[in-house]
């Protein structure tokens, strides 16, 4: 869910970013977010890949010292992360919320494929195509 927020963010705010400490940005030449469709992952560096796949990896562990710990109470995805208390102690209550953390990712999903798409059709950043959703008001 947070990269259907990060595609159109990187966009807008990338080059100011990179600016301010220093880097190249690595969006594409027309603005776009580095994606396989849209090339431009070879201007991100393998420390940033070591660092992703290193945060997976400590969720991952996390998620299966929470399955051992919690034995047959354990629900597929509960890292045991949840450091404002919003997941709910009423069990009809925690389905809900699980329901909706399901439909949220799926729209999520549904959301990045639209912006693949939409920028492997016009050649163009989402942020482009759809500025009243993506152009902030104060650049």
């Amino acid at each position: 869910m947070l990269a259907a927020a990060g595609w159109p963010l990187a966009e807008v705010f990338h080059k100011y970013i990179a600016s301010a400490i220093g880097l190249q940005p690595a969006l594409t030449s027309t603005g776009q977010s580095p994606s396989v469709v849209n090339g431009g992952l070879d201007k991100i560096d393998i420390e940033y890949w070591f660092i992703v796949y290193s945060i997976a990896g400590i969720f991952e562990c996390q998620s299966r010292m929470t399955k051992e710990a919690n034995g047959d109470k354990y629900t597929h995805g509960d890292c045991g992360f949840d450091p404002l208390g919003f997941f709910p102690k009423n069990k009809d209550k925690q389905i809900e919320m699980q329901l909706k953390e399901i439909k949220h990712g799926r729209i999520a999903m549904m959301a990045i494929l639209g912006f693949v798409v939409q920028e492997a059709i016009y050649n163009t950043p989402v942020v482009v195509e759809t500025p009243q959703f993506f152009k902030p008001i104060f650049i």
